[in-house]
């Protein structure tokens, strides 16, 4: 089965960054250089990655700088998400839906008011 490009760039960062010699520091100001739909997407990329790894920090008891900086940062995103309409930006959606509520049925005892006068 064929792999997306997606996946294929992303098995190369993190091949990449398993090496020693990687520098996180040019990777990013090389990234940081580009046009701004780029630059856009990248964000998305970077707001997806936090997301996931705040998820994970939630989930587990041991945890590592990296995962509680994302944890941190989703706070931060979430808050802008609530004050900040985002047009160009397609970030992971921090709105759910709630079922409406149905009022509960009520069942009166006794008489119905049809058997309450049968010649009616």
């Amino acid at each position: 089965m064929s792999k997306s490009p997606e996946i294929k760039v992303a098995e190369a960062i993190v091949n990449l960054t398993e090496s020693h010699w990687f520098n996180p520091t040019v990777f990013g100001r090389y990234l940081a250089e580009q046009p701004h739909y780029t630059i856009d997407r990248i964000m998305e990329m970077v707001v997806s990655i936090i997301s996931e790894q705040s998820k994970i920090h939630g989930r587990n008891n041991s945890t590592s700088e990296g995962l509680l900086l994302a944890n941190e940062l989703n706070e931060c995103i979430k808050a802008y998400q609530e004050n900040v309409q985002l047009n160009n930006l397609k970030l992971p959606s921090r709105s759910f839906k709630v079922p409406k509520r149905e009022e509960p049925k009520t069942h009166t005892f006794g008489w119905r008011s049809e058997e309450l006068d049968p010649f009616n």
